[in-house]
Order: structure tokens, then C-alpha cells, then sequence
């Protein structure tokens, strides 16, 4: 029997005609299911709901033109937390829509473009959102996203509150399937990261030193990298022949950094410093590069972190450190009051190889501030200046520079830079601006743990009772922004420990801020009670940054070597620590203890530190501990002032040291007066690089130990050695005498 002509042609037309697409509804659970049987051009929409502790596994395949949609009923009506992680992986898959947020992740990242050992092409992760994804310690590194396989596309997404070690997305080239990626990057809202004190904080990073080498290509473009300062690597390149375009970095205290790789292109990019500490701009090693087109305003970082360094090298050089910088091309970029421009960046006794064949050409710097258009760290030899025009605060005369009025560029307004870049439905969480004006009087005798517990952010809790004895069987935690003072008019109101087990007098956790005013912690054992752990220390697990002030309180009688007046723990981060106007007498332990990182990794435990007024008598430990162990210069910190101190009787055991300060970048001890302390070590041992900013100033040394330095360049200003005369030493009152010479030359604590 003969098939109709007809019928075998319906038949035909059928067999290539699509299949109609199909469209899902179901729960985030079911999504996987789904999968085993959704094909290209099908659409998988998931209700909205909260979703917590999912292991998240999608593996599927759309089509070139047709993918796999998974989509939110509503953008960001998916919210996706708890222990919640998502893995991707197959070919021409797109999520979008969904949120992760207040959650951590158990092991690996919260999205990985990989699924066991299948990763991910041709996928795309657009409009999500990944928030406040952290998990209970700072130091427990993961990462927000990892980019595995090949052309996959991350856009119009929002990454927010990133307080952990890690860096916040990853473009991985472990493998040869996921090297020339050709990976796109777009259209993304970083958003601000806090200073995390050590290496490892970057914002994105393409590949590793070991992959140098490899070709990533991948695109990052149109992206804005607001307030990034985790560490000086904002976007850390490390591969060779990517593109960085079009981006706009705001505020944020690092740089773009060719850190390794070949032939990357980074143009048209926007950086905005607003002369903020430390903000940044292009960093470059490695060869064969063009930087070009870019604009550079109110950049007002130094060194690594400049407006433009061009690295200096070490000889036969090791991929993970620094190889020549040669081929280079930097042209038609504009810098706009911007404090450094450096040339030769990093050179010491390792980098000593100064950059080759580098040309520098229609590039126009304007600062009316600056002499100079660039420092030469090194010599330039190897540059070749053409083209430039400068206006500077003196005519430029230097070969290949033109004086000249250029034209300044209009910046976008915030509001402006944001737009088309992240998830537009982001909202950063609120900021408490009207905080509560609530106090708590407590007297003597009342439960000062419990009121504190209660109190509400920015209230303010004092101590009534002037000399009043307020005893405290566990620590007063501290979890939000808090004032604790005394009433004033009077003796300090004294708190000691009576518990049974040892504690802290005041725990600092998360979300708390501390300022404390007119206190007295008194460490003297209660019979058949145990011995207080501190003064004032942070929790033992913190992801949140801290400030803390303390201004005129009084610290006695600690009688264990390891507990201490006021201590930052491991892996706990200050943003600001002041100590005002304060005594610290009988301590067996270390008065202010700021070096519980102990891995010689860069790590620090407080950006900001002022020690301004304060006395300091009989302490067995360290007066001062502040510590950021090891060579890494990933991080400009720990700033430290220690002004106007006096220090008696403090630390004469062999090899002790009055101050212990290893590692403070920019570092200032001036009108200090050492009496009778550190006469078995030091009165001050440092351990300075020879790039660190370090002081000392107007300090007197009366039967002290010596000044113990690396460089032998620390001291910048007189010294005396005179032999103090205190108001009142038997009643702790270390102030020098009125006509004194101290006095008259501003040396140690003054009313």
C-alpha cells in the first residue's frame, strides 16, 4: 500500500517542526526532578516562599537561542537561605530572580557553575541576589560564586555583605575545559565590603599564579565595585588575555591588579576615590598589556595602593611573586587629583629589576597640589614619555610632557552609577540612623549583665553610684551599639567578677559597638570565686567589625598572666579602638592586647588604634601587644598612635618589652615618657618594613630599655632621657608636675 503524497508530507513537516515549549510550576525542591525531563526553550518557574537548607544540585541542557529557564515566580519572591547551597551544571541553562540571603555555606561556594564532576556551559545567572551569606567566623573562608566551564555569563546580579575570608566570586581555570573560558562578567553591583584585615578579601579574582600563563579571556564589564576594600586587590587578574572595560569603581580602597598573567586589557574603566584613604586604581605587573582610556579621580592611595603603579621585579622570578613588567602600553588615561602615580612600586632588596619598554603616552595628569607628574621609585629608563599633558602646581619640564588646561570630566552621581547595574530591587538593609536615646540607670547591687543584655542600640546604661561595688557573675555581652558610663561627681564606680566561672567583664558579639566612660574593672580574686578571663574582650566568634572607645577608666589588679585589660581575640576585626585618659596598674597580663593572630599571614585584629593619655604601672606583660605578623601587602593596616603615655615600672622581665608592635603600617609613638621599664629587653621593639610609615617622636627614656628597630629609621625626633616628677605616683596619678621639664615639653599624661 502506497503512503499518500499528502499524509508522508504532513508526516515530514511534523518531525522538523519544534516542539512547543513547555512551562513548569513548581517548589525550589523539585526543581531537580524537573530537569531530567525539561528540554530547550522550556521554562521552570518556582513559587515564592522561604527555602532553607537545600543542597541544590541542577543539572540540565537547553539549547543555542533556546535554554532552560529557571526563574522566581516574583524577582527575588525566592529566598533562599539557611544551609542553602546551589550547584549548576550541563549546557544553555539560565536561573534567575532568586535570593540568597542571612544563610552560610557548609562546604564550598553558595554557587558553583559545577555539579560533581560536571561543570557548567553556555549558563547564565542573571538578576539574583547573594546577601549577608556569611558564616559564624570571619576567618571561615568560602566564596559567594565559582565560575567553572566555558562562556557562562554572570549579569545583573548584586553581591552584599561579605564579611568573611574569601574572595566574593571566582573564575576557576584549574582544569583545560574551563581555561579560555571566554566567561562574561557584566551589569554587576558589588557592593560595599568592609576592610577585612589580612590577604584573600579580593572582590573577583581570575585565576592563580600557577595558571599565569593559561589564556582566561575572560570579560568583566559595566560593573561597579562600590566601597570594595576588603584588601588592596579589588579585581585580581591572574591569568592572561582579559578584558576589564567600563567599569566603575567607587570609593573603593584597592586597585584593579594585573597581579600575574600577560596581554590583559583593562580600558575605559571609572575610578572614584573622593580622596579617601587608601582608594586605588590600576596596579600592574606581568607583560604585554594595555591600559588605556581610563579616568582616575580624587584617587588618594600610596604605593600599591596608587592611582597607577607600574611594578618594579624580582630576577628570575618565581610565578607567585613579581615578573618583569615590559611590552606595556598606558595611553589616554586621565588623572584627576590623584596623590600617587609611581613608577618602580615595591622596589627593596628583592624587586630589583625596574620596568622595560613601557610607554607612556597621551595621558593627561591634573593635581595642583603635586610638583611632579609621577614618582620615580626606580629609575624610568625603560618608559617612554610622549604626548602628556599635565597641570600641576609648578610648570612640568620634563621630556614628554606637555603643560597644558585639559578639560575635566562630568561624574555620574551615585545614583547614576548604580543604575542598570545588580538586581534593581535591591535594598541595602537599613541603617539605624535614629538611635535610641533610652538610659538605663543601674545601682549598686542591681543585675549590670541583664540591663546591659536588654538595652536597646544606642542607649546608654550608668552606673549610679559613685564608688559603688557592682558585681558581675558573667560578662555583660554587648550586641549593640552601646554607651556604658558613670554618673560622674565621684570615685569610679568599680566592677569586678564573682562568678564561678571565669568570664569577661564585658563580652563584645556581634553587632555591638562599645563606648565606656568612667569605669573601673577591678580583676582582685573573691575568695571561693573564679578570676575574671578580661577587662573587655571581644566573643570568641565574630564576623561583624567593632568599634570600641574607652575614655577614662581604670584597670587593676589582674593577677594571671593571660588575661588581659582589653584584648581583641583571633579572627576578630576592629574598624576603630580608642583608649582615652585611662590607668592600667598591677597586671599580671598585657594591658591592651591586639595580637591574637599568630599565623604570620598579614592578619590584624584592629584597623584604627589611638592610645592617647594613658598611664600605665607594674604590668608584668606587655603594656601594648599589637601584632600583624608576616611580610604580605595585601592590607595598608594596622594604623597606631600611642601619644602622650607614661609607663612605670612596667615590664622589666628579660627579653620583655614595654611595646610589642610588629607590623603596624603607619605607626606614630610620640610624647611618651618610659620610667624604670624595660630595662630586661626593650621600651619599644618594632618589626618594620622598610615601606612602613613608622615614628617615634619626643619620647623620654629614664632608666629604660633601649628602642629595638629593623630599619634603624624610626626615630624622627628628639629623644631625652630625664627623670620624671609625677603629681602623685602613690595615688596613680602619673601626671608630670607642673614646671617640670616633661611638662614643659609635652612628654607623657597631662590633665
Amino acid at each position: 500500500m502506497k503512503t499518500p503524497k499528502l499524509l508522508l508530507t504532513l508526516f515530514i513537516a511534523a518531525a522538523v517542526l519544534p516542539v512547543a515549549a513547555k512551562e513548569y510550576r513548581v517548589a525550589l525542591p523539585e526543581v531537580a526532578a524537573v530537569l531530567r525531563t525539561a528540554g530547550p526553550g522550556d521554562r521552570i518557574v518556582v513559587a515564592d516562599g522561604d527555602y532553607r537548607d537545600l543542597e541544590l544540585k541542577w543539572r540540565g541542557a537547553g539549547a543555542e537561542g533556546a535554554p532552560v529557564r529557571i526563574e522566581a515566580a516574583t524577582p527575588g519572591g525566592v529566598r533562599i537561605g539557611g544551609m542553602s547551597t546551589l550547584r549548576l551544571a550541563g549546557r544553555w541553562i539560565e536561573i534567575g530572580g532568586f535570593d540568597f540571603r542571612n544563610g552560610t555555606a557548609p562546604s564550598g561556594a553558595v554557587v558553583e557553575f559545577r555539579c560533581g564532576k560536571e561543570v557548567a556551559d553556555d549558563c547564565r545567572m542573571t538578576d539574583c541576589i547573594i546577601d549577608n551569606y556569611n558564616p559564624v567566623r570571619r576567618d571561615m573562608a568560602y566564596s559567594y560564586v565559582l565560575l567553572y566551564g566555558r562562556r557562562n555569563r554572570v549579569d545583573h546580579c548584586t553581591f552584599a555583605g561579605k564579611l568573611n575570608l574569601g574572595v566574593t566570586l571566582i573564575v576557576m581555570l584549574n582544569e583545560e575545559r574551563s581555561q579560555q573560558n571566554f566567561h562574561r562578567i557584566d551589569h554587576n553591583h558589588f557592593a560595599p565590603r568592609p576592610v577585612y584585615g589580612s590577604n584573600g578579601a579580593e572582590t573577583i579574582r581570575v585565576g592563580t599564579s600557577q595558571q599565569a600563563l593559561r589564556s582566561s579571556n575572560t570579560l568583566i564589564e559595566e560593573n561597579l565595585f562600590e566601597r570594595c576594600d576588603g584588601e588592596v586587590e579589588v579585581v585580581s587578574i591572574k591569568s592572561s588575555d582579559n578584558i576589564v572595560r567600563r567599569n566603575v569603581f567607587f570609593e573603593s580602597q584597592g586597585v584593579l591588579a594585573l597581579r600575574h598573567g600577560d596581554r590583559n586589557l583593562v580600558e575605559e574603566n571609572l575610578f572614584v576615590g573622593n580622596g579617601i584613604r587608601n582608594t586605588g586604581g590600576i596596579r600592574i605587573v606581568n607583560a604585554g598589556h594595555r591600559v588605556v582610556r581610563n579616568t582616575l579621580v580624587g584617587i588618594a592611595g600610596g604605593r600599591f595602593f596608587s592611582a597607577l603603579a607600574v611594578m618594579n621585579a624580582v630576577p628570575n622570578s618565581l610565578p607567585n611573586r613579581y615578573c618583569l613588567v615590559e611590552d606595556v602600553e598606558i595611553a589616554d588615561n586621565l588623572f584627576v587629583d590623584c596623590s600617587n602615580i609611581e613608577f618602580g612600586t615595591g622596589r627593596d632588596l628583592e624587586r630589583t629589576l625596574a620596568p622595560e619598554r613601557v610607554t607612556f603616552e597621551r595621558n593627561t595628569i591634573v593635581n595642583k597640589a603635586l610638583t611632579d607628574p609621577f614618582i620615580a621609585v626606580d629609575r624610568t629608563d625603560g618608559f617612554t614619555f610622549r604626548g602628556n599633558k599635565v597641570a600641576l602646581g609648578r610648570k612640568c619640564t620634563l621630556a614628554g610632557f606637555k603643560n597644558a588646561v585639559p578639560m575635566l570630566p562630568v561624574l555620574p552621581s551615585e545614583a547614576e552609577m548604580r543604575t542598570g547595574r545588580g538586581a534593581a530591587r535591591y535594598c541595602p538593609a537599613a541603617v539605624l540612623c535614629s538611635r535610641s536615646e533610652k538610659v538605663y540607670t543601674v545601682r549598686a547591687g542591681d543585675d549590670l549583665p541583664a540591663v546591659v543584655e536588654r538595652a536597646e542600640a544606642g542607649s546608654t546604661v550608668v552606673l549610679a553610684d559613685a564608688g559603688g561595688d557592682y558585681p558581675v557573675a558573667r560578662a555583660m555581652v554587648v550586641r549593640v551599639p552601646l554607651t556604658i558610663r558613670a554618673a560622674g561627681g565621684g570615685a569610679r564606680p568599680v566592677v569586678r567578677f564573682n562568678g564561678t566561672k571565669g568570664d569577661n567583664m564585658v563580652t563584645i558579639a556581634d553587632g555591638g559597638e562599645l563606648r565606656i566612660e568612667g569605669i573601673a574593672f577591678s580583676g582582685e580574686l573573691e575568695d571561693g570565686k573564679a578570676l575574671a578571663k578580661a577587662g573587655i574582650s571581644t566573643a570568641a566568634e565574630m564576623i561583624r567589625p567593632y568599634d570600641l572607645f574607652v575614655d577614662d577608666c581604670e584597670f587593676a589588679d589582674f593577677g594571671e598572666g593571660g588575661f588581659f585589660a582589653v584584648k581583641g581575640t583571633q579572627s576578630t576585626f576592629a574598624g576603630r579602638v580608642e583608649i582615652r585618659n585611662s590607668l592600667f596598674r598591677n597586671l599580671s597580663g598585657d594591658a591592651i592586647h591586639y595580637a591574637a593572630e599568630r599565623d604570620d599571614k598579614g592578619r590584624y585584629n584592629a584597623d584604627d588604634m589611638l592610645i592617647e593619655n594613658c598611664s600605665f604601672y607594674r604590668i608584668l606583660g606587655l603594656p601594648v601587644n599589637i601584632c600583624r605578623g608576616g611580610s604580605d601587602e595585601s592590607t595598608a593596616g594596622p594604623y597606631v598612635t600611642v601619644r602622650n603615655c607614661n609607663f612605670e615600672d612596667c615590664c622589666n622581665k628579660e627579653r620583655g618589652s614595654v611595646m610589642r608592635l610588629v607590623g603596624p603600617q603607619v605607626l606614630e609613638i610620640a610624647g611618651c615618657n618610659f620610667s624604670g621599664s624595660g630595662r630586661g629587653g626593650c621600651s619599644i621593639r618594632l618589626d618594620e618594613a622598610t615601606w612602613e610609615k613608622v615614628s617615634i617622636t619626643r619620647c623620654n627614656f629614664w632608666n629604660a630599655g633601649r628602642i629595638l628597630s629593623m630599619t634603624g629609621n624610626a626615630v624622627k625626633g628628639p629623644l631625652s632621657e630625664l627623670e620624671p616628677a609625677y603629681v602623685d605616683a602613690a595615688a596613680f596619678d602619673f601626671t608630670q608636675c607642673d614646671g617640670s621639664p616633661l611638662a614643659e615639653a609635652g612628654i607623657g599624661t597631662t590633665k
